[in-house]
């Protein structure tokens, strides 16, 4: 459902916001309500119970409909209600608050913890105050006698409650909470699923992991108006997520962007309106906001037994499915067994490239280009293969642009560079004089040092730069100074650059004015089409002699038929290559290949027509819930 909203500046902060809730929303923060005894506040609350000889003194924290107890001594009950807690009127000032005889104050006088059979008739309570203002409860004690409560009393009740206040702020340098939004984070999400696990096994839960902007537009925005702005609208994401959820929902900050909650067990469909109607009231609550930054609201679910599997596999689960939702721009996902293993397999993929270039797993396979002009076969594109010993054969489509992500592709780049010009230097010794053409990343090109690893390959090599055609596949990037130097000075050298997949990628029509290159490839969705495609015929037409008038050089790919290769010659193309002429074949094959053509008769130079190899485009995968 994304965008849905915006983050608002601090100035344009939701008025309706009242301190009562920001206080609320500071107190779940941070993490402490249903959290276990804890050694460093017993410490103080014994110590406070010993100092001014209190047979009761607690540790409270005031929620919305409750006074919860931190720690305790001389108390069992874990909670009361605020309604008749003395707690609740300590927060509503910074001051200690000394009640001597409750029988004498007209507020506790009939209060249920006096009359009946706790019977407390002093209290005294310093106010747990965060450097922010919002009070999340008080140290405070209690006895069944009337007493007096001076100052100097006072002020040591205060400075144990600042005792209080440090071991609340431990936990953030102990790395469990966000700095900007003060929720618990990631390690604690995980901790906590852990501790799940181990006191209620068997019972179901939903992770949720919300997503509200994206990556880039958190960097844009970064870049324009500063971080500040930034971490002020988290914090107000955080306030309406939390009045959302509400106060049994614990929230939590997991990266950057992300946060995570527990859902209980239930139905799927029920389980997706609770998502979706968070989501929407971070729509409502932000519409009339001034924008800083678009909201992107995606979510990843997954069911999971307590007992069945560890929390970080949990989270990871929720992960994948968050990542589906964003690819398929849908408001929520849940986590599909089915889907995640294809992410996992890329994954091991991208692990074992560096052990498959070392134990040959890879190895490159040649298409002969036909050069139209002369009616002869002229050159060959290297392609890539790799044979895993796992997953068999694994098509380039599958993890080239899984390693253009990373550094692994100029490792792959310099394999391929070396391992084709050491054939085309045998090739040349064998007498057979081609064109080679390598595809490299526009990744590769970015790298300064590029140009001198091919310069230093050819010198190895001892083949000629003429022989040599650098393919770079159309990318916004191919457009950047870097780049273009890197490109300039690999003409320099006498290779020639192609753009290859003309007309699928980001060049528009402006940059061709510019590009360092000479030759123009035509992607084969642009030429299969157009024996049956009257407008794809004219579109590549148009290309086609556009491309002629500024110089280039035009290369057709997919071509597949007779009536095809008529079609994109007659319209001007130097260079075709597609099944119908010639399949990728192994590098012992190309000195036969080409030495049969050059003997053939003229109407038996190719291959016979190829099969159709499209298969029809991917169905929109349906919504899947857990059973």
């Amino acid at each position: 459902m994304p965008p849905l909203s915006s983050i608002p500046r601090p100035e344009d902060t939701d008025p309706a916001l009242e301190p009562e809730l920001q206080r609320i929303c500071a107190l779940r923060a941070t993490g402490l309500l249903e959290t276990p005894d804890s050694d460093g506040f017993d410490r103080i609350t014994r110590l406070a119970s010993a100092l001014f000889d209190a047979p009761i003194a607690l540790v409270t924290l005031v929620d919305s409909e409750r006074q919860w107890h931190k720690s305790r001594v001389g108390l069992s009950a874990r909670e009361l209600p605020r309604s008749v807690a003395f707690c609740h009127h300590t927060i509503q000032s910074a001051d200690v608050m000394v009640v001597e005889d409750t029988l004498l104050d007209e507020r506790f006088a009939h209060n249920p913890l006096v009359t009946g059979e706790l019977g407390v008739r002093f209290y005294a309570g310093a106010p747990l105050v965060l450097p922010g203002g919002q009070a999340l409860g008080a140290l405070c004690i209690l006895d069944q006698h009337p007493r007096t409560f001076d100052a100097a009393q006072c002020q040591q009740l205060q400075d144990l409650a600042a005792l209080v206040l440090n071991e609340i702020a431990l936990q953030r340098t102990a790395g469990r909470i966000n700095e900007i939004t003060s929720l618990y984070n990631r390690a604690q999400l995980v901790q906590d699923l852990t501790s799940l696990c181990n006191q209620t096994p068997g019972e179901m839960r939903t992770l949720v992991l919300l997503d509200v902007i994206r990556d880039r537009d958190l960097q844009q925005a970064v870049r324009a108006i500063g971080i500040a702005p930034l971490e002020a609208g988290l914090r107000d994401v955080v306030a309406h997520l939390m009045q959302a959820l509400g106060p049994q929902v614990q929230l939590y900050h997991a990266s950057e962007t992300r946060f995570a909650y527990l859902l209980p067990e239930g139905s799927a469909q029920a389980q997706e309106q609770a998502v979706l109607r968070v989501q929407r009231h971070l729509q409502e609550a932000f519409r009339m906001s001034r924008v800083v930054l678009d909201l992107y609201l995606v979510a990843g679910l997954t069911r999971f037994r307590l007992d069945a599997e560890s929390a970080g596999d949990v989270l990871r689960r929720a992960t994948s499915a968050l990542h589906q939702a964003d690819e398929l721009n849908r408001a929520f996902v849940w986590y599909a067994p089915e889907s995640d293993t294809a992410h996992r397999r890329a994954f091991a993929l991208l692990r074992g490239l560096t052990q498959g270039l070392a134990e040959d797993e890879f190895r490159l396979v040649y298409q002969p280009q036909f050069e139209v002009r002369h009616q002869r076969f002229s050159g060959v594109e290297a392609l890539i293969r790799w044979r895993h010993p796992r997953h068999g054969n694994v098509s380039p489509a599958e993890f080239i642009a899984q390693v253009e992500q990373t550094a692994l592709i100029h490792l792959l780049t310099e394999w391929v560079l070396h391992t084709a010009l050491a054939q085309l230097a045998e090739w040349n010794r064998q007498g057979l004089q081609l064109t080679l053409a390598i595809n490299v990343s526009a990744r590769n090109l970015e790298h300064p040092d590029f140009a001198t690893v091919l310069r230093n390959a050819i010198a190895l090599h001892g083949v000629a730069a003429q022989q040599l055609h650098i393919e770079c596949t159309e990318n916004v990037a191919l457009t950047g100074r870097a780049t273009q130097r890197v490109l300039e000075e690999i003409r320099a050298m006498g290779l020639k650059v192609s753009l290859d997949d003309f007309g699928i990628g980001y060049c528009n029509l402006s940059c061709l004015r510019g590009l360092p290159a000479e030759m123009l490839k035509l992607d084969q969705s642009l030429v299969m089409p157009i024996a049956h495609d009257m407008q794809a015929w004219t579109l590549l037409r148009t290309i086609i002699s556009l491309g002629q008038r500024l110089g280039y050089q035009l290369v057709a790919e997919g071509v597949e038929t007779q009536e095809i290769l008529d079609m994109v010659s007659e319209a001007g193309c130097d260079l075709v290559q597609g099944y119908f002429l010639a399949y990728p074949m192994e590098a012992g094959e190309v000195a036969p290949f080409f030495a049969a053509r050059a003997a053939a008769a003229p109407g038996k130079l190719f291959t016979a027509d190829a099969k159709e190899l499209h298969a029809p485009a991917a169905a929109q995968p349906p919504v899947w819930r857990p059973d």
